[in-house]
C-alpha cells in the first residue's frame, strides 16, 4: 500500500510510514477515490504529497548556516517534534553533515518497518535464539573445562576407606564393605589456596566440590553429603583434600548379627540365632535370641540368651544385660577312668597308694556314679613290735554316688563321692584343665579320700584311719 499522507510505498501491514513517520494504520480508512484492483483490493486513486518539502543534499533547511539540518528541521520533515536533547524523537536518529544522511535515515526507517512485520519478527527471534545458543554453549564449554569430572570424584570415593568401612560402627554386626549405590556432584566453586597452597600445589586456586549419594551393605543404608578439593595440573585433576563425608543419615536394613561383642576367644558355640528389626515409634530396635553351649571335659552347659538393642544413628547399643533362660548342665564323666599312684613318706608314713575311680553314669541334677578302689601298703615291717605298734594294709573298693557343683559357663567344678557301705568319701575338684602325660595331655582331678579303716595300731593312741590325697589323672 501507499502512505495516505506522502504516497510512499509501504508494506501492507505497516503501522507507520517509513518516509514521513505518520501513523498510517488509522488513516488508511480516510482515503477517498478508491478503485478496485485486479483482485478486488482497494487502492487510493491519487497519492498524497508530502506536507513538507524535502531537502536536497547539502542544502541547509531553515536558517542553518553550516549545511547540516538541525533537529527541528528533521523533526518537521517527519512530522514529529524534536526532543528535549535536540535529537529526533522518531527512531532516535541523529542527522549529520553527510550528503547520505537522509538516505540512511530512510533506510533505517525501512528496516524498522520491516522488523515490525511478522516475517521480520521471526527473523529477529531466530537471530536472538542463535546468539543465545552460542553464548550458552560457550559458557557450558568453559564450565566443563574448568570443572572436576564427576567420575574423578566418584572413583576416589569408591577407593577410599569410607566406602570400605562405612560411617557407622560395626558393633554387633558383621563388618562388610559398602557398595556405592548413587553419586552426584551438587556444586563446584573456585577457592583461593593462599600462599601455602601455592607453595604446595603450584596453583593459587582449588576447586571445591560438593557431592551427595548413598551406599549400602547387608546391614545399613547410608545417605551422605561430602566435599573434596582438587587442583588442576596440566590436563588432570589432582586431589588436594578428601573426598570426605560431612553429613549422613544411616538406616538399618536388618537387625543385629550377634548378642555380644566378638572377642576372638569366645569359649562357647552359638546356634539357632535370630534377630528382629522394628522401626515403630520413629526408632529402630532389634531383639536377638540365640542358643549357647559351653563344652568342658566334665560337663556341657546350654542356655538361651536374649538381648534387646537400639540404633542411635551411629551404632547398635544394648539396652541392658543379656537375659539367660533355659539353663541346663549335663555332666560328661561317664566312661572316664582316673588313676592315682604315690610312693612316699610323710603324714601317712612310708607306703604305696594305688587308687582308681571309674565313672559309670551321668544322671540328672548333676548326679554321677562310679566304682573305685583304694589300696595302701606300708613299705616297711608290718609285724607287731615289742612296743605293740604295727601297720595294717588298706584294701577298699565299692560303689560311689555323688554330685557335681559347677558355675555355669566356667571351667571349674567341685565333686563329692560317697561309699556309704564302707564309709569312704572322696572330695575335691578340678585342679588343672589338663596335665602333661606322655606324648599327650590328660584331664585331672585333685581329690582327697577319707576312710574309716585302720591302717595303724598302737597302745598309746586311738585308732588311726587311712587318708590319702593327690591328683587323679584320666587314663584312656
Amino acid at each position: 500500500m501507499k502512505c495516505p499522507f506522502c504516497g510512499y510505498d509501504l508494506p501492507n501491514d505497516a503501522a507507520f510510514c517509513a518516509s514521513c513517520g505518520k501513523n498510517v494504520s488509522d488513516a488508511s480508512t480516510a482515503t477517498t477515490g478508491n478503485i478496485e484492483g485486479d483482485e478486488g483490493a482497494t487502492q487510493p486513486t491519487q497519492p498524497m504529497q508530502p506536507t513538507q518539502p524535502m531537502t536536497t543534499p547539502n542544502e541547509a533547511p531553515g536558517n542553518a548556516e553550516n549545511g547540516a539540518p538541525d533537529a527541528a528541521d528533521v523533526a518537521a520533515a517527519f512530522g514529529e517534534p524534536a526532543d528535549a536533547c535536540g535529537e529526533p524523537a522518531h527512531f532516535g536518529s541523529s542527522i549529520g553533515n553527510s550528503s547520505s544522511s537522509y538516505q540512511m535515515n530512510t533506510a533505517a526507517s525501512h528496516a524498522g518497518q520491516f522488523l515490525a512485520t511478522k516475517k521480520g519478527k521471526g527473523i529477529v527471534a531466530g537471530v536472538v535464539a542463535a546468539v543465545a545458543a552460542i553464548i550458552v554453549a560457550a559458557v557450558v564449554g568453559f564450565n566443563m573445562a574448568n570443572s572436576v569430572p564427576e567420575d574423578t570424584v566418584r572413583q576416589a570415593l569408591q577407593n577410599s576407606s569410607t566406602i570400605t568401612d562405612g560411617v557407622v560402627a560395626n558393633d554387633y554386626v558383621t563388618a562388610q564393605p559398602y557398595n556405592l549405590k548413587s553419586f552426584k556432584i551438587d556444586k563446584q566453586e573456585d577457592e583461593s589456596t593462599g600462599e601455602i597452597g601455592v607453595a604446595i600445589t603450584g596453583s593459587d586456586k582449588a576447586r571445591h566440590v560438593y557431592f551427595s549419594g548413598s551406599m549400602e551393605n547387608d546391614f545399613f543404608k547410608t545417605d551422605f553429603t561430602g566435599e573434596a578439593y582438587y587442583v588442576k595440573q596440566g590436563d588432570s585433576w589432582v586431589s588436594l583434600l578428601g573426598p570426605s563425608i560431612t553429613g549422613n543419615t544411616t538406616t538399618p536394613l536388618q537387625g543385629v548379627a550377634r548378642i555380644s561383642q566378638a572377642t576372638g576367644n569366645d569359649d562357647y558355640e552359638i546356634s539357632n540365632f535370630s534377630s528382629t528389626l522394628d522401626s515403630s515409634n520413629g526408632a529402630y530396635t532389634s531383639t536377638a535370641t540365640q542358643d549357647v553351649s559351653y563344652t568342658f571335659w566334665f560337663a556341657t552347659d546350654t542356655a538361651t540368651n536374649t538381648r534387646t538393642f537400639v540404633f542411635d544413628g551411629n551404632c547398635w547399643k544394648p539396652t541392658g544385660d543379656t537375659a539367660v533362660s533355659n539353663m541346663h548342665t549335663a555332666t560328661n564323666f561317664a566312661g572316664k577312668k582316673f588313676e592315682y599312684t604315690d610312693t612316699g613318706s610323710g603324714l601317712f608314713k612310708t607306703g604305696t597308694t594305688n587308687s582308681t575311680i571309674e565313672f559309670t553314669s551321668d544322671g540328672e541334677n548333676d548326679q554321677v556314679a562310679a566304682t573305685y578302689s583304694l589300696d595302701w601298703k606300708y613299705s616297711g615291717d608290718t609285724s607287731k613290735g615289742s612296743s605293740g605298734q604295727y601297720y595294717l594294709p588298706v584294701n577298699l573298693s565299692g560303689n560311689l554316688t555323688g554330685t557335681i557343683e559347677h558355675e555355669f559357663g566356667k571351667d571349674n567344678f567341685s565333686i563329692e563321692l560317697n561309699d556309704t557301705e564302707n564309709q569312704v568319701t572322696f572330695t575335691g575338684g578340678e585342679s588343672y584343665a589338663t596335665i602333661s602325660a606322655g606324648d599327650g595331655e590328660s584331664n585331672t582331678m585333685s581329690l582327697s579320700a577319707a576312710t574309716n579303716t585302720k591302717y595303724f595300731e598302737s597302745p598309746f593312741q586311738t585308732s588311726t584311719y587311712r587318708m590319702s590325697m593327690g591328683t587323679y589323672v584320666e587314663k584312656a
